[in-house]
C-alpha cells in the first residue's frame, strides 16, 4: 500500500493531545497503546497515524449501527412474525 503524507491543520488542544498520547507514561499514552497495540512508538508520525485508524475504526462502527437500526426500522409485521415463528420451530427441522 502506497503511503501519502498530507498536511492537517492542527488546534493547539490537538496538539498537546497528540503530545499526551506519544508521551510514555501518560493515561493518554496508556490508552493509546491499549487501543491500537504496542506497534505504536512514540513518533509524531506513528502517533498521529494510528489516532486516524481509531477515529476511522470509531466511524466504520457507527455506520455500521446505523445500518443495523435502518434494516431493522424496515421490518414490517410480517418480517417478526416469520422470525417468531421460526424461533418456535423445533430444531432440525426442515419444515
Amino acid at each position: 500500500m502506497e503511503t501519502i503524507r498530507k498536511s492537517v491543520p492542527l488546534t493547539p488542544d490537538e496538539l498537546a493531545a497528540i503530545d499526551a498520547a506519544r508521551t510514555g507514561g501518560t493515561t493518554e499514552h496508556d490508552a493509546l497503546l491499549e487501543l491500537a497495540g504496542s506497534g505504536v512508538d512514540r513518533s509524531e508520525a506513528t502517533a498521529l497515524q494510528a489516532l486516524v485508524a481509531l477515529g476511522l475504526a470509531a466511524v466504520k462502527d457507527r455506520v455500521q449501527e446505523r445500518g443495523y437500526a435502518a434494516l431493522a426500522a424496515a421490518q414490517d409485521d410480517e418480517d417478526r412474525a416469520y422470525r417468531a415463528a421460526m424461533r418456535r420451530r423445533p430444531r432440525g427441522s426442515e419444515d
